[in-house]
């Protein structure tokens, strides 16, 4: 009777914990120590009262949609996605590469690092017009056939809506400067809604790795670049 009360016991508390972690799959701290999980508490939607700096830098983005060289305002940017932040940043006169020097890696993480320096970094699941967005493991940035690249894809966030519904600009590989979905409420929803898939698939076909696929997935964390101070 004692062995079946303690396997009973042991049952109970294993299914608990997979419940528990099926609830809370995205409740632990992202990679690198990133302010990203959990998300605050009682978190609901409210409307945003923009800034006119952010206006310009997701009205202008969202311009930048099919365009096959990137131009703003004279200056040309590289076709990646570092590239298009960049430019949609430009329409508010706002350098987002003003420190770049002072890092390593690819132009992702050295972006992430000026706003990590500046305790610009944040997440919640209704982020504000012109934040920044980044992701991790979008592809195999190190080739060694695994799931463990932080700081792939960056994007800007265009509109966050009542349902989580969040929309933003990013470079696509095949297709260039397109908008796409995600809903940080529904991570693992990759049905079809009126403005396209709910949380659109951003990690590139053949990469290898059980990371999941889709942005809300792979998301790692926002960030407020129009409060830097270049």
């Amino acid at each position: 009777m004692r062995m079946s009360l303690h396997a009973s016991s042991a049952s109970l508390i294993i299914a608990s914990l997979a419940a528990l972690m099926s609830a809370t799959c995205l409740s632990f701290p992202a990679p690198g120590g990133d302010p990203a999980y959990p998300f605050p508490d009682g978190e609901t939607w409210a409307p945003v009262a923009s800034t006119e700096v952010q206006r310009l830098i997701s009205q202008g983005g969202a311009s930048l949609v099919g365009k096959k060289t990137i131009v703003v305002n004279g200056v040309t940017y590289p076709n990646d996605c570092t590239g298009l932040v960049r430019a949609a940043y430009a329409f508010a006169a706002i350098d987002l590469a003003y420190r770049f020097d002072r890092y390593s890696g690819n132009g992702v993480r050295r972006l992430h690092e000026t706003l990590k320096d500046e305790g610009l970094l944040y997440a919640v699941r209704y982020p504000a017009p012109a934040d920044l967005v980044f992701w991790d493991n979008t592809y195999d940035a190190n080739g060694n056939g695994q799931a463990d690249d932080e700081l792939t894809h960056v994007g800007v966030v265009l509109s966050a809506e009542a349902d989580g519904s969040i929309r933003y600009l990013h470079y696509h590989v095949r297709l260039g400067p397109v908008i796409e979905g995600m809903n940080l409420t529904r991570p693992d929803d990759e049905s079809d809604g009126p403005g396209g898939r709910v949380n659109a698939f951003i990690r590139m076909r053949g990469s290898p790795g059980a990371a999941g696929g889709n942005a809300a997935q792979l998301f790692r964390v926002f960030g407020r670049g129009y409060e830097l101070k270049p």
